[in-house]
């Protein structure tokens, strides 16, 4: 295998997991911000 082959091999592999590891930043961001907006609007009908 020539090593241009090899090396394009190498930036996709990396390209494909850098874009899986944001996925998984990006989900639990959303996961996060969706626990703190049920907690918010859970303690505001608390104080009702």
């Amino acid at each position: 295998m020539p090593l241009t082959v090899l090396k394009i091999s190498n930036l996709e592999q990396l390209n494909s997991e850098f874009f899986a590891l944001l996925s998984t930043i990006f989900s639990r961001l959303k996961i996060e911000l969706l626990i703190k907006q049920i907690g918010i609007t859970h303690l505001a009908q608390r104080e009702l």
